[in-house]
């Protein structure tokens, strides 16, 4: 793991292969967190409880407390984790400080983990940023600065996790059964009530478990998903705007707009040149 300090920030880049079942625990330091993994799945002993491709969430720690850890799945795990130490966090962040710091102050995760929406472009450009030592530092600590700004965009009460009911194995199997529906149709997926019943799933324990296992809610996996695919269609398969967004259930004016907003870049500006 490589780790850059900067502007009252630490940026961790997060590479390491993994088998399934391998356990480890790590110290988690005072401050504001914002962390997200870009591949791999890793489940923890707090909220939220399951990490995989895609989830991100932030918390503010009081006080070093220890995290555990135990790997889903072989491969590697890959991610961006941002700490925006104590002593600054009221520089960086002005009033909102102290709304995002308030709460127990004797709880490792005063403010509990809240789910955010990050795009993955911008995690996937942090991880393979190079180039000489002090340009890379800079450019590295611009793009934690925007992924900061927008994480904290999400402030609210709508986004905290609640502590969702046990998942029995049965469950975890039916909730991947969902998630291969879906991503098996993109562009025109069930809705919630029939994809609980294709599955045999009440619209409660799918809405929980997909949050808990996959880090969002059904119609934000999708979401997600679809704009993923966009993105490979246009930039891999050279496909043009207009069709790619209907392969993937947008018309083209809903993409553009969808598109700009989660990588933070127009899709026409994808488009390879001749």
């Amino acid at each position: 793991m490589e780790i850059i300090e900067a502007a009252g920030l630490e940026i961790f880049l997060y590479r390491t292969a993994i088998r399934h079942g391998d356990h480890w625990t790590s110290t988690v330091a005072p401050g504001l967190w914002l962390g997200t993994l870009a591949q791999g799945s890793v489940a923890i002993d707090r909220q939220p409880a399951a990490w995989a491709p895609g989830m991100a969430a932030r918390f503010w720690s009081a006080d070093p407390f220890p995290s555990h850890h135990t790997a889903t799945g072989d491969g590697m795990v890959a991610g961006v984790f941002l700490r925006v130490k104590p002593d600054a966090v009221t520089d960086l962040l002005g009033p909102e400080a102290e709304r995002l710091t308030a709460g127990r102050p004797d709880g490792p995760q005063s403010d509990g983990a809240h789910v955010v929406d990050l795009p993955m472009a911008l995690i996937w450009r942090m991880l393979g940023t190079s180039g000489p030592a002090t340009s890379r530092r800079l450019h590295l600590t611009a793009m934690a600065l925007h992924l900061l700004g927008l994480a904290l965009d999400t402030i609210g009460d709508a986004d905290v996790v609640a502590p969702p009911a046990r998942l029995s194995a049965g469950d975890i199997e039916r909730l991947h059964a969902a998630r291969d529906i879906l991503l098996g149709d993109l562009a025109t997926p069930p809705d919630v009530p029939m994809l609980a019943r294709m599955v045999g799933l009440n619209t409660r324990k799918l809405g929980q478990g997909f949050r808990l296992l996959f880090g969002s809610p059904v119609y934000a996996f999708v979401k997600n998903r679809r704009l993923e695919e966009a993105r490979r269609l246009i930039e891999d398969e050279g496909l043009g705007v207009a069709q790619a967004a209907w392969r993937v259930g947008y018309s083209p004016a809903h993409l553009s707009t969808a598109f700009r907003r989660h990588h933070g870049v127009a899709p026409t500006m994808l488009r390879r040149t001749p």
